[in-house]
């Protein structure tokens, strides 16, 4: 019964969606459809109640790392390939899972833009049951990176089309570099080593703190490095809605930090909450810091989203996307 009112709801979005598009081009592939962190996964009922799904689920439904109350990776929408349509090959991320004794070979392919424009579209095929629980066991960092390289493109593919110029250009004269802000975005605070963004709304916040500052060591990308540079400059920056209140990370709650490149650059990423000493707010951060090693500095890029009570993975995400738009400016 859930999986039909989830088909039926979707329908619904598709057709609003459909509806209100127009075809300029015949043949032109058309716009993803679909909630943002959904996957339709075509997979038929006896695999998906069983073990494949079991496996399955622990893949996408993963928890997300950093949030104050338990979310999901992604959202799962369960179809067979009959119930696979027209109205449901628009969608943004669709993962299909085959096991056959007629496959003859276990692999995992993707074909990007499949149906329709920035579209995410991967296949599995395994022949055994067992081959396909070893495939997806195996392979769960490839397949959540996919979706979610996926989400973040769509969402940067969107903001680089209207970012707020007053903030692209003030990062470009005193950073040498870009980030792509949507509209709703304005600069709250401007200091000589740290500025301050944001978007309010009356029921949220999303933000991001640019820093920059020496480098010294490879000791600065530490978790322990990163957190003692943010706690110092939040309470010099950030003031909490009370007297003497200021923003700080949530010591109490597990701190994540992973070495990665970020466009080249070798960088860290740390997740975790924040909270407001002094008063009751908090949410989740992203944290990534990298080296520029042109201009032998630091580069801090820290994002927070405040929203109460609500899930706030896809606010994250959005920031995530921002923070990806990153384009160093070459000096003449």
């Amino acid at each position: 019964m859930k999986r039909i009112i989830q088909t039926v709801l979707f329908s619904l979005l598709v057709v609003v969606s459909i509806s209100s598009c127009k075809k300029t081009t015949q043949g032109l592939r058309p716009t993803v459809t679909g909630a943002s962190g959904e996957v339709v996964v075509l997979i038929n009922d006896a695999l998906y109640e069983g073990s494949v799904g079991d496996t399955l689920k622990s893949v996408l439904n993963d928890t997300q790392i950093g949030l104050p109350q338990d979310e999901s990776l992604f959202n799962i929408l369960q179809l067979t390939h009959n119930e696979f349509s027209s109205m449901f090959k628009t969608h943004r991320s669709i993962l299909d899972l085959r096991v056959s004794s007629k496959v003859t070979e276990n692999k995992i392919s993707v074909k990007n833009e499949l149906y329709a424009k920035t579209q995410s579209f991967m296949k599995i095929e395994a022949k055994s049951n067992k081959e396909m629980i070893q495939l997806l066991s195996e392979n769960k960092n490839k397949i959540i990176a996919y979706f979610h390289v996926g989400e973040r493109d769509r969402i940067l593919k969107v903001f680089k089309k209207s970012a707020v110029q007053e903030i692209f250009e003030k990062l470009k004269e005193k950073n040498g570099f870009t980030l792509s802000f949507p509209p709703g975005y304005t600069i709250n605070k401007e200091e000589a080593d740290f500025i301050w963004v944001s978007k309010e709304t009356p029921s949220t916040s999303q933000g991001m703190f640019i820093y920059t500052y020496d480098y010294l060591s490879e000791d600065a990308f530490l978790k322990e490095a990163v957190v003692k540079k943010r706690n110092f400059l939040l309470e010099k920056y950030v003031p909490g809605p009370k007297e003497g209140s200021y923003m700080c990370t949530e010591m109490g709650f597990p701190i994540s930090n992973r070495q990665f490149e970020f466009f080249d650059n070798y960088a860290s990423e740390t997740r975790g909450l924040w909270k407001v000493n002094g008063d009751f707010m908090g949410g989740p951060f992203v944290n990534i810091t990298f080296l520029d090693q042109k201009n032998n500095r630091v580069v801090c890029l820290d994002s927070y989203v405040y929203y109460p009570n609500h899930d706030k993975r896809e606010l994250l995400r959005e920031l995530e996307a921002i923070m990806y738009s990153y384009t160093s400016i070459e000096k003449k």
